[in-house]
């Protein structure tokens, strides 16, 4: 019995918690910056892409890449069966593992559903931070995989921000929402640098992202023709 009402709990959780997102991202504002492209090539399947962007933003980036084929990392501690279920409703594939005991297992099976055609979305952060940081394991996923890292930044209007280690941003109804994607890490760039150097140059790519995102909701981006823009 304990298992059934464990079962059907993550069942409301997860069918519940989408549902509010569901109606939350139809009152966003989307604006997507994509200067290679890549992004719809990666929808039809035609092309992969590992998206790398800060942990406090997570609802957000699964919101904007909704119907993206992207696998997900997810906890393997129980709570993680909760996001798991509200991944799945939002057309993710969620990969269980941790990034400390269960690594190891976490980096075989995204490189497995990235075999199988999939992107994947990753915080380099990990689950616990600190915040703004870069853990290096991003740097094996990219290199054995032998797909770009493509930093992200985002950029919300109004939000909530929870009193969690990562600051995490709830977009408010009817938010305005940036989505940039920056200049992707290749992998001939990760074949020459240090892990120390492909670190530094992760976070300093986000936060370029982030910064632009920003000034574009802030009136003092401008969108150029081929900068990608698509409206949501």
């Amino acid at each position: 019995m304990p298992l059934l009402r464990k079962r059907i709990r993550f069942w409301l959780v997860g069918t519940l918690g989408g549902a509010v997102l569901r109606l939350l991202h139809a009152t966003w504002r989307v604006e997507f910056i994509d200067p290679d492209g890549i992004s719809e090539r990666v929808r039809k399947r035609e092309a992969r892409m590992i998206v790398a962007f800060w942990h406090r933003q997570m609802l957000t980036l699964l919101c904007g890449f909704r119907h993206y084929p992207f696998c997900v990392a997810v906890s393997e501690h129980r709570d993680g069966e909760y996001v798991a279920q509200v991944v799945k409703r939002y057309g993710y594939l969620p990969v269980r593992g941790s990034t400390t005991r269960g690594s190891r297992k976490l980096l075989r099976g995204l490189l497995a559903a990235m075999n199988e055609g999939w992107s994947c979305a990753i915080t380099p952060e990990g689950p616990r931070g600190p915040k703004f940081s870069v853990q290096p394991g991003f740097i094996m996923l990219a290199r054995r995989s032998g797909v770009p890292v493509y930093p992200v930044g985002l950029a919300v209007e109004h939000a909530w921000v929870l009193r969690s280690w990562d600051a995490f941003v709830v977009p408010k109804p009817y938010s305005r929402i940036a989505i940039v994607l920056g200049d992707p890490i290749s992998a001939d760039l990760l074949a020459e640098r240090s892990t120390g150097q492909l670190c530094a140059a992760l976070k300093e790519a986000i936060e370029r992202a982030t910064e632009k995102a920003n000034g574009l909701l802030e009136g003092r981006g401008r969108i150029r023709p081929g900068d990608g823009q698509v409206t949501s």
